[in-house]
């Protein structure tokens, strides 16, 4: 997803660590542990679970609740346009589109009928009409127009790259990611142009922001600069999280944490 102001974020924290910079909590919801979640670019949630998919506002109240049952099971959300929200399904092998109304946008693409075998993952794209989808089996990356089906591709990934199997890949900041199940990450330009691979701590939570990533351990967060391998403070959760983190978005001046029971938000005190 394309978030807003992440990079001048960072920065603006990394600034403050020595100053003691603070988080001021905004909401927080039960959720449940399996709950699919994203954040659209007006700070509005869009939250999947037991077949029901809601939009709730910058203060984390409900504005709209849907059954989408008659999609099957839902491994994806991606809000980067929020008339436009990507529900992508592995089990069905489709991406369907809801507006900002959460009403079904016409027929759900199904990736088949464009030669894609076994999509792992997706993401929405900053490019106007298209989306980015990673073939498994073919080992190779899709950029799709939605209008036409025509799409470019990056082949050979894992090959190239030594990635074990993709968990999960985001456009973030005009930057695309690869996630594998060993922590390994890919990044790659808007065009697809392979910029670097790093290998992460396994079995973390793991958010890029440009050439940093937050790292979870536990309750609390820290950065690391690849390249300098500094690492650094940046939220404290101990007091405040009811348990581990388990997922992290930055949006903004905001950060989003889901735990086991919970999604919370916060905003930095400047």
């Amino acid at each position: 997803m394309f978030k807003i102001g992440a990079l001048l974020l960072f920065f603006s924290l990394s600034s403050a660590i020595y100053s003691q910079q603070k988080w001021k909590e905004l909401w927080s919801l039960d959720i449940d542990s399996t709950a699919i979640w994203d954040i659209d670019p007006m700070h509005q949630s869009i939250i999947y679970q037991n077949q029901n998919v809601q939009k709730r506002d910058a203060k984390g109240q409900l504005m709209l609740q849907e059954s989408i049952k008659s999609l099957g099971n839902i491994q994806k959300i991606d809000a980067q346009n929020p008339l436009k929200i990507a529900l992508f399904s592995e089990d069905q092998q489709s991406i369907c589109f809801l507006d900002n109304a959460l009403a079904l946008q016409t027929t759900c693409l199904y990736l088949s009928d464009l030669n894609i075998s076994l999509a792992a993952s997706m993401s929405a794209s900053i490019q106007t009409d298209r989306i980015w989808v990673y073939d498994e089996p073919n080992s190779k990356i899709d950029l799709i127009t939605l209008r036409n089906g025509q799409n470019q591709q990056v082949q050979n990934v894992k090959g190239l790259l030594n990635l074990h199997s993709i968990v999960n890949m985001q456009e973030i900041d005009n930057r695309l990611y690869l996630f594998d199940e060993q922590n390994q990450v890919a990044w790659f330009d808007q065009f697809g142009n392979f910029i670097d691979v790093a290998t992460l701590t396994p079995n973390k939570p793991i958010y890029p922001i440009q050439d940093y990533f937050l790292i979870a351990e536990g309750k609390n967060i820290q950065t690391v600069d690849l390249n300098s391998e500094f690492v650094a403070f940046f939220f404290e959760g101990d007091a405040i999280l009811d348990s581990s983190v388990r997922k992290m978005e930055v949006s903004g001046d905001r950060l989003y944490v889901q735990t086991q029971k919970r999604l919370y938000c916060f905003r930095v005190i400047q």
